[in-house]
């Protein structure tokens, strides 16, 4: 590397960007791997699977690999946080664009994060929107339920959440900040809220936020999330995470807010006191599972 390549990599406005994905499911890595490298623009591609070495894992290593990304088998099931974590200490002087296994890159969202971290940004996000060739949702699924399967709305403010995430790694390191391991997801455990968390503690720590509502990824999601049973649980969950979160009270409220003002279903009350039941029930036996120890 000559001297101007070292500079520019050591300036912030000048650092590379890496795509990281925190991945799990290998048929996603597989499926999304071509259209999602053809919206980098010199980009490093990191594949970081979250789960032991398998034969079928190796393949799909290889695959990454001779594709022009690079695929990291970690051996383990550790979490979500843990991946997240390791990417921000393997690649510590790096903007990185923390994505999900099952999301759908566009290079105008790519190339706009890009260009937030040149201009100074140390944490970035972008809309996450359904598949278009998702015509209708089920009768149980309103906007007010988008956040229990990671979409924004079509329209209005959007929040950093961590399938399209951009962080600045060198700030968090030089802050000393990662993401909770006891608010990962983990198997069947619906733990959530490490994202949120982790930006908010980057903005307290004086990190420059910039929002591209109108810049979108798409986030594809498996059939499976899509039935009342998942999404019951994964409300549920959410109220465990605020409980664990000391953010009770005000982690209720704004999961009411979220069902209460869905404005495009007839069925808006009836999902507002389903959902808020069970994130009701997630909060209590959050807090009381913290009162036992």
């Amino acid at each position: 590397m000559d001297k101007k390549e070292t500079a520019d990599r050591n300036t912030p406005g000048r650092r590379p960007m890496v795509v990281a994905v925190c991945a799990f499911r290998l048929e996603n890595v597989r499926r999304h791997l071509r259209h999602n490298l053809d919206q980098l623009n010199g980009d490093e591609y990191v594949v970081l699977l979250d789960r032991p070495v398998t034969p079928e894992a190796e393949k799909v290593a290889t695959q990454v690999n001779e594709a022009g990304g690079t695929m990291r088998i970690l051996g383990a099931t550790r979490g979500l946080s843990a991946s997240r974590n390791t990417v921000l200490r393997e690649w510590a002087d790096r903007h990185v664009l923390f994505v999900d296994d099952d999301v759908r890159l566009e290079a105008s969202a790519v190339d706009a994060v890009r260009a937030a971290f040149r201009a100074g940004a140390h944490v970035v996000g972008a809309r996450l929107r359904p598949p278009r060739e998702l015509r209708r949702l089920p009768w149980f699924l309103s906007s007010g339920q988008f956040h229990l399967v990671g979409w924004h709305r079509d329209r209005g403010d959007i929040k950093i959440w961590g399938a399209c995430m951009g962080v600045d790694a060198d700030f968090a390191r030089r802050q000393g900040l990662t993401f909770d391991l006891d608010l990962s997801r983990t198997g069947g455990n619906l733990q959530s809220g490490e994202d949120t968390s982790f930006i908010a503690l980057m903005k307290e720590a004086g990190a420059r936020e910039c929002l591209l509502p109108e810049h979108a990824v798409v986030h594809d999601v498996d059939p499976g999330r899509l039935t009342l049973r998942y999404l019951l649980r994964r409300a549920y969950w959410q109220g465990r995470s605020e409980a664990r979160r000391h953010q009770s009270a005000a982690g209720l409220r704004k999961e009411l807010t979220r069902h209460r003002t869905a404005p495009e279903s007839r069925c808006t009350p009836l999902l507002f006191c389903v959902y808020g039941a069970a994130t009701a029930i997630g909060v209590g036996h959050g807090l009381l599972l913290r009162l036992r120890k």
